[in-house]
């Protein structure tokens, strides 16, 4: 799952930190500046399967 944070850098600080003890967290990209909104940043975090699970056989 892909999730888009925007927000202050305080917020996606603290976001990103939440997200991380909820769920098992693959890869964060780089945070990136929103244009035109001053002091605002955007950052997307890719959510890995969690380890030793496996899929429903129906």
């Amino acid at each position: 799952m892909r999730i888009r944070i925007d927000g202050t850098y305080a917020e996606l600080a603290y976001t990103i930190h939440k997200l991380r003890t909820i769920l098992p967290v693959g890869s964060i990209s780089p945070i990136l500046p929103r244009y035109k909104r001053p002091h605002r940043w955007r950052v997307f975090i890719n959510t890995a399967p969690k380890r030793g699970a496996r899929k429903w056989i129906t």
